[in-house]
């Protein structure tokens, strides 16, 4: 029997979406698709618009997943992919990584639903891409701790990880702590210890830059204040 197909949907990074150009077919596959699995309901409708989806509002069938909702009610979800394809789409970027979309394609996967990954952008492709840093060996360790102790001692386990895999390593933080990360990473790192800031990617003040530890400390501080951003680190 012939199973409904669940369709990973990227979204624009930022909110000037005319940076951003996506594939002729991405926009023609969610065309076609009236049933969504969005992490913010506000930033889907504003997406929709952008791509002139032609199913109206009322047409749809819209429920919300996002890293509050009940793994009962995300289980319940399977309903839909029953009954049609599904799309799945994050806040931002590609639904999946660092998104908690992600529990619901393993659904899919455990219940036999082909899962199709669409082209669009990738927030943390886009940073490595562009930072110079070794591409064949990273890794995504979303947000670091609160805990100040803990932090540091994160950043020092990552540096020596990243010394001894020559790994990228790349992490994030709320926009409105930024600064406070960026100061801690020059206060604790190596001053060897490249390290890249991609700011605001894909908008009209996007930001990325490496350096070292060392030429950062000599370097005029970047405004990150509440602009998203990424930080890799490479201490090989």
């Amino acid at each position: 029997m012939k199973k409904n197909k669940l369709f990973l949907i990227p979204t624009p990074i930022g909110k000037r979406k005319e940076n951003l150009v996506l594939p002729e077919h991405t926009i023609k596959t969610v065309h076609n698709l009236s049933c969504f699995l969005v992490e913010k309901p506000q930033t889907t409708q504003s997406f929709f618009q952008w791509i002139k989806h032609p199913v109206p509002d009322y047409q749809m069938t819209m429920r919300v997943l996002n890293k509050k909702t009940p793994d009962q009610e995300i289980f319940s979800f399977l309903q839909l992919l029953k009954d049609q394809d599904v799309g799945l789409m994050s806040e931002a970027g590609a639904p999946g990584v660092a998104d908690p979309g992600a529990k619901f394609v393993k659904l899919a996967h455990e219940n036999d639903h082909p899962v199709i990954s669409l082209v669009g952008p990738s927030s943390i492709l886009l940073a490595l891409m562009a930072s110079g840093m070794n591409g064949q060996r990273f890794a995504f360790h979303g947000y670091l701790s609160l805990n100040d102790s803990k932090r540091v001692r994160e950043l020092s386990e990552l540096e020596q990880e990243s010394v001894q895999k020559d790994q990228t390593q790349i992490f994030m933080e709320t926009p409105h702590r930024n600064e406070i990360l960026f100061k801690i990473l020059l206060e604790k790192l190596r001053p060897g210890t490249r390290l890249c800031i991609a700011c605001n990617l894909t908008q009209t003040d996007e930001f990325v830059k490496t350096r070292t530890v060392h030429q950062w400390r000599e370097a005029e501080m970047p405004d990150l204040q509440k602009k998203p951003a990424l930080f890799l680190i490479h201490a090989g």
